[in-house]
């Protein structure tokens, strides 16, 4: 495996990237070939660079400088190293990145895993992940950011690399799409993570990448949109120039960049893909090329605990939908975990289960006969073994860190209960065995803060969106066994009465609901019968809320109404 950097003033980041690579202490460090290509550094990153060949010479495979004697910026610069590779898997890597000790050899497990269809794959960034969606079940994702990934060398040569004409931001994009054009795959590992220090704090606007950001996206649009998305790209352009300076100078720069641009028309428009791969269907949605989780900026940690999670599934006969969700729970980045699966009714999913998921530590109960929701519920939880609990009902899915993000909350915080937001998903459903379907939209609905009233009010809180101490369960009780829908915001309210719950701000989960218009509205019609119920129960619980906490509610509503 050769590992490709580009260098330039660069000697801060040097002793911290390549020292990491020592950790890697179950990947053998000699099948490890490493190019630096230095773009003509002013500082002392050359001298660095030397010190760190002299120090792991002997470890790796090999260690090159490749001093390039002007900047070639960062598609020259990566093209060139790749010029002097020579492994059929290569790997691009920011040089302020570094490594952890298990972060090459989840990488090349994927690898080794993935079918001859899958050319790229894609790390996972700490502390703060890029926050585009990717297929919870198949990992697969839309394009990959240039700060760590790894290709398949045959692929890399047949596009060309990275194009040379983009000289900042927007190179991974746009080789990202040319490899699916092709009909290649990219697959995001999540368990391979890399540290990447690319903002020294949340938030901060990087001038060169809000400028360069912005003309390259016009650039992709002239070789992957239509008419109609250059248009758009030209009118949002102008449009930034009647809003607001992202910082001072910006508009100046902008200008400036946007009248060289012309002149690298011809080359995007000779170039054009022409959708070789009809699969592929490239997105411009504002300055963004797909949709994006809310999160980008949340800190990503590894809890330095690691309690035991319960995941809890009911699931009632269809285990073609099952099989999805199990795969999402396989992909969980948290390592101390147990599935408790809760079939009500008879055993239909038991053997699948045996079959595909003989790696995972999957308890499986049939209740025999219908027992309903809400007894499956309370049935998986009296079996879980795990300090803390969280349902995932058998057609929703995590993304990989759902578990591993509510875990270092609640082990940092003071309340019982922690939940993250979720992407509200209408399916269309094509058939149940083989489960087939299509994802209409993902719409960010349950993005609520946490609020005593409002959740009082109506229920903000898909239940595969929270996690909590088994206690409540012991010392508050379950799910109400006579309830048949609504039974989790029941619960959600009861345990209000003994805990907050702490809100996460980032969407690790995603909720499916029906797409067809009839199913929903017999749900809706369920779900109305069961609010008159729950309503009726509610008016004997007594919610405490102190002086304090009703001062600062009336200010954040005072805050919202009109003046």
């Amino acid at each position: 495996m050769d590992i490709i950097y580009v260098a330039y003033n660069s000697e801060k980041w040097i002793d911290r990237c390549f020292s990491s690579l020592l950790r890697s202490t179950d990947f053998n460090l000699k099948e490890i070939n490493v190019y630096v290509v230095d773009n003509a550094s002013t500082d002392n990153t050359v001298e660095k660079l030397r010190q760190a060949k002299a120090k792991l010479e002997g470890n790796l495979g090999g260690f090159q400088i490749i001093e390039s004697g002007e900047n070639l910026g960062f598609g020259r610069g990566n093209n060139l190293g790749f010029r002097n590779s020579s492994s059929d898997i290569v790997c691009f890597f920011n040089i302020d990145t570094e490594v952890l000790d298990t972060t090459l050899s989840e990488l090349m497990k994927a690898v080794k895993e993935s079918d001859e269809n899958t050319a790229m794959w894609e790390l996972r960034q700490f502390p703060y992940e890029h926050p585009k969606i990717y297929d919870p079940v198949t990992q697969e994702a839309q394009w990959s950011s240039g700060a760590a990934f790894a290709i398949r060398r045959e692929v890399y040569e047949r596009l060309g690399g990275f194009d040379e004409k983009i000289f900042m931001y927007g190179e991974d994009v746009d080789l990202s799409w040319r490899l699916r054009s092709f009909g290649y795959k990219i697959r995001y590992v999540p368990k391979s993570v890399i540290m990447h220090y690319s903002y020294e704090e949340a938030g901060v606007v990087k001038p060169n990448q809000h400028v360069y950001g912005v003309i390259n996206n016009l650039m992709l649009r002239y070789r992957f949109g239509s008419l109609k998305d250059i248009l758009k790209g030209h009118l949002k352009f102008w449009f930034l120039m009647g809003v607001p300076s992202a910082f001072p100078h910006s508009k100046r720069m902008l200008l400036k960049q946007y009248a060289r641009h012309f002149a690298n028309i011809p080359h995007f428009r000779s170039r054009k893909v022409k959708g070789k791969c009809e699969d592929f269907k490239p997105r411009f949605l504002m300055w963004d090329f797909s949709q994006n989780r809310q999160g980008g900026y949340y800190f990503n940690e590894i809890p330095e605990e690691k309690p035991k999670v319960s995941v809890i599934v009911r699931t009632c006969g269809r285990p073609a939908v099952l099989r999805e969700t199990l795969i999402s729970l396989r992909h969980q980045t948290y390592p101390n975990m147990e599935v408790v699966v809760v079939e009500d009714g008879e055993d239909v999913s038991g053997k699948m289960i045996r079959e595909e998921f003989g790696d995972m530590n999957i308890h499986y109960f049939a209740t025999g006969e219908k027992v309903g929701r809400s007894r499956a519920g309370n049935l998986g939880m009296e079996k879980a073994s795990g300090r803390y609990l969280n349902f995932l009902d058998d057609d929703d899915l995590f993304f990989a860190d759902h578990v591993e993000v509510l875990v270092s909350q609640l082990i940092k915080g003071k309340n019982r209960a922690a939940y993250a937001f979720a992407f509200e998903t209408p399916v269309e459903i094509h058939s149940r065995d083989p489960y087939e379907y299509t994802v209409k939209r993902y719409r960010e609905v349950h993005t609520q803060e946490f609020d005593k009233v409002i959740l009082c009010h109506h229920n903000y809180i898909p239940i595969q969106t929270i996690m909590f101490e088994k206690k409540l369960f012991e010392e508050f009780g379950g799910l109400d066994e006579t309830l048949d829908a609504l039974e989790d915001w029941d619960l959600w309210v009861r345990y209000s009465l003994h805990t907050d719950f702490t809100c996460v701000k980032k969407t690790t989960s995603v909720y499916r609901v029906p797409h067809n218009r009839k199913i929903n509205s017999e749900r809706q019609k369920a779900l109305d019968e069961a609010l008159v119920v729950v309503r009726n129960k509610h008016k004997h619980y007594i919610q405490t809320v102190s002086v304090y906490d009703i001062a600062m509610m009336y200010e954040k509503r005072n805050s919202i109404l009109p003046r």
